[in-house]
């Protein structure tokens, strides 16, 4: 269904959401749902273009600038707030070795502010904003730290209806190389052996395509209050060791040794650190197990919609084997 235009212009696409981080990991996927359920999108992007899908729109806006904003929410009802400077520093005396982490926390917040303002200006219902669990004032992560300001500004906002969703770490298929299969593999480049850091809790990490159902369902979904705060974790529970020899059998590292206990916590940053000329961008494992695994259950119990979000269907072990592509070497 399109709007009715003069001219030979295309059409824009009737949509009534927009979402941004539109080329991002988990977007991308969103992305992909909606045009499967011929659901008419706009994906706002500025560095990267999103992937061409059916039924989806792309809209350069710049979220640090404001003005560029209210022309692509036109006529948007829910927006899926995904536009996200990773950081992931994990202690604030991190923070020390130089500004680059503060300026990214700082354009995040920015960035959001902008989104609200517009979003209030044009009339916007809905915001969804995925956050991560964990988030909280206290935390010492400044990356849960930052997201927990985001969820205060929204919730704090004019918007109509606002859901804060705190997501557990998200995972796709081994192909797509997402922050948790690159962290692990980064440990793995050497023959022989690999180190596993200690983790006393067990990881229950969310499909991609499971979150994106979630998301899915949020977008048209009535809400029994105005502001919902929601939690979300995969259905298994898993040791890391387990995680680590899941992944090491799908990039062909089976047959490596894993190193635990105190030997392996002392390695795991120096393998972290070596041969950095070829290491691939993204976090280390430790920033990313300050991510929280358990859900609330005081936030489970208080909020009804909790229950009717869709269950995930995908095993980690299964996501982890490869099929059409060959086994890295």
């Amino acid at each position: 269904m399109t709007r009715k235009n003069p001219g030979s212009a295309p059409q824009k696409p009737a949509a009534d959401v927009l979402i941004s981080g539109s080329a991002g990991f988990i977007g991308r996927h969103l992305l992909r749902r909606l045009s499967e359920k011929n659901r008419a999108s706009i994906s706002l992007y500025h560095a990267r273009l999103p992937e061409p899908m059916a039924h989806a729109l792309p809209v350069f806006g710049d979220l640090l600038r404001v003005e560029h904003l209210s022309p692509a929410l036109d006529g948007i009802e829910t927006v899926v707030h995904l536009a996200w400077n990773q950081s992931f520093r994990t202690r604030i005396e991190d923070a020390l070795w130089g500004a680059e982490e503060t300026m990214m926390a700082s354009r995040n917040l920015e960035m959001l502010r902008n989104l609200i303002q517009a979003m209030q200006e044009v009339g916007t219902r809905r915001i969804i904003f995925v956050s991560a669990l964990g988030a909280s004032r206290t935390t010492e992560s400044l990356y849960l730290q930052e997201k927990y300001q985001a969820e205060l500004m929204i919730l704090n906002s004019k918007i109509p209806e606002k859901i804060i969703l705190r997501s557990a770490l998200t995972f796709g298929d081994i192909r797509y190389k997402d922050r948790l299969v690159t962290a692990i593999e980064r440990l793995m480049r050497f023959p022989w052996f690999y180190p596993v850091p200690k983790s006393r809790e067990k990881l229950a990490p969310l499909h991609v395509q499971d979150l994106s159902e979630i998301l899915l369902r949020l977008i048209d979904q009535a809400l029994p209050e105005q502001a919902q705060i929601l939690e979300v974790t995969g259905q298994q529970e898993l040791a890391l060791e387990e995680v680590f020899r899941i992944i090491s059998q799908g990039i062909g590292k089976g047959t490596h040794i894993p190193l635990k206990g105190f030997l392996g916590e002392a390695l795991t940053p120096l393998f972290e650190r070596l041969r950095r000329d070829t290491t691939p961008v993204g976090p280390h494992i430790r920033d990313l197990l300050t991510i929280g695994n358990r859900r609330d259950t005081a936030t489970t119990i208080n909020s009804p919609l909790q229950q009717t979000l869709p269950t995930g269907e995908h095993r980690f072990q299964d996501a982890m084997q490869q099929h059409e592509q060959p086994l890295l070497q």
